[in-house]
């Protein structure tokens, strides 16, 4: 049974005087009902926790790789101090092993021209004759020569003057030894050998100084050791108190002699001096 629209209003009094509401029908005929529209979809999130976890790989990445460099950076420095403080040594002990040459005097340095003029002289000394011999036993008389071979003696620079004061004639020279050592014990036995006669220096330009009339000085200064062989022209005795010989000793040995062998002069301390009696 098919219910359609009525043409005219579908309302209908009632008994009582009311409006019944007619319903349309249901029906093939009827109009369908849209269908109801799908359940919206449900998106699966990850939990929370797990997005921390996610986000914070990156930042500790970066921290682990930052401490792993500065490590690196820290090892690297202890081992290169490490080896700069084995260089260092291994070549401090080189240095201390390894015997340093001693200077050896240049004849031009320590006589050079005619004449020299010490700091303090009046007047200039002649330079009459210079020598220059690797055989230390030239220089010397008696035993003194082996003396200062067994000493490492290895040079002696020499030569004759004539001194500005009394035209007195003075062999001034410089033995070089092995070292500072071996000089103070030649230093400790020429005084022993000279007043003996046991040994001596020679003089030049000519032959050895006769002793009984001689002024003998000398000193040690480093590995050098320095004298002087005064005597007066008429040969006459060289007493010990001589004003020029003491003057002349001063001014050859202790400022010219000192100053060649060492940049500068030897510190105001009279040498040893052994004059005829």
């Amino acid at each position: 049974m098919r219910y359609g629209t009525p043409p005219r209003p579908a309302h209908r009094a009632t008994a009582d005087g009311g409006l019944v509401l007619l319903v349309r029908g249901i029906g093939s005929g009827g109009q369908h009902r849209p269908p109801p529209a799908p359940p919206p979809s449900r998106v699966r999130r990850a939990p929370a926790r797990r997005r921390a976890a996610r986000t914070g790989v990156e930042p500790q990445r970066a921290v682990l790789w930052l401490t792993q460099g500065i490590a690196g950076v820290i090892l690297l420095g202890l081992a290169l101090t490490i080896g700069f403080l084995i260089l260092a040594s291994d070549r401090h002990q080189q240095q201390s092993v390894t015997p340093v040459a001693p200077a050896t005097p240049d004849l031009g340095q320590v006589f050079p021209g005619d004449e020299i003029r010490p700091a303090g002289a009046t007047g200039a000394y002649r330079i009459e004759m210079r020598h220059l011999d690797a055989d230390c036993a030239t220089a010397t008389t008696g035993r003194l020569g082996a003396v200062l071979l067994g000493h490492g003696c290895s040079e002696v620079v020499r030569a004759g003057l004539t001194a500005p004061y009394g035209d007195y004639q003075v062999t001034a020279g410089v033995f070089t030894l092995a070292d500072a050592s071996a000089a103070a014990e030649v230093d400790d036995l020429v005084r022993g050998l000279v007043e003996t006669g046991d040994g001596g220096f020679t003089t030049v330009p000519a032959g050895p100084a006769d002793a009984s009339t001689a002024q003998v000085g000398w000193r040690t200064r480093g590995n050098f050791l320095l004298y002087c062989v005064i005597t007066r022209p008429d040969g006459h005795l060289v007493p010990a108190d001589d004003p020029y010989a003491a003057r002349i000793t001063a001014e050859l040995v202790d400022t010219h002699l000192g100053g060649s062998v060492a940049g500068a002069p030897a510190p105001p301390q009279p040498p040893g001096v052994l004059a005829a009696s």
